[in-house]
């Protein structure tokens, strides 16, 4: 099943990452999603990528700003 929640950069820093380490969660997970096939979060410009890649990346942790928006 595929995860429909959107993670950004803001939504890690309020979950109580740094801003520096929340940048490159995302960007390794951006990457994973290359890696599975989907050029789009290739862009740059792109600044969200899936729930599921984002847990791929720092594990299962609880993410308590994903359901704020």
């Amino acid at each position: 099943m595929m995860c429909k929640t959107l993670v950004d950069r803001e939504m890690l820093v309020r979950a109580g990452f740094a801003p520096y380490t929340a940048s490159s969660i995302l960007r390794q997970a951006k990457h994973f999603m290359v890696q599975q096939g989907y050029e789009f979060y290739a862009g740059r410009r792109v600044s969200v990528a899936p729930l599921q890649a984002v847990k791929s990346v720092i594990g299962d942790v609880e993410l308590s700003g994903t359901e704020d928006k």
